[in-house]
């Protein structure tokens, strides 16, 4: 079965191929020649795998934190604009605005009665 995650004809699969056998990792026999010099690479190697999601975790609630606030920010600032909302209306009048219509203005969306 082929491999279904990587999209094997892609030009970039094949060029990471190619690399890889061009220059292929080191063989851990010849660097490690004991299993306990393995074992110790390994734990060195755990150890700081876990240091590093150990920062990612911090960045990660540091930066939820900030989306959070952010978010209950937003809340309260609405809240209140709703609460100001209903202390009076935003709408006004022509004539709370000074712009009344002259007497002899006969506006069409409102024709007279005709008797």
């Amino acid at each position: 079965m082929p491999n279904v995650y990587y999209q094997t004809q892609g030009t970039l699969y094949s060029e990471a191929m190619s690399y890889r056998q061009q220059f292929p990792p080191p063989p851990f026999y010849p660097r490690f020649q004991t299993p306990e010099e393995w074992n110790e690479y390994r734990q060195a190697d755990q150890i700081e795998y876990q240091a590093i999601m150990d920062r990612n975790e911090a960045v990660f609630y540091e930066q939820y934190g900030v989306h959070m606030r952010a978010q209950e920010e937003q809340r309260a600032a609405a809240s209140a604009s709703a609460a100001a909302a209903s202390q009076g209306s935003p709408l006004f009048t022509l004539s709370e605005l000074g712009m009344e219509d002259s007497p002899n203005f006969q506006n069409f969306m409102d024709p007279p009665a005709s008797g």
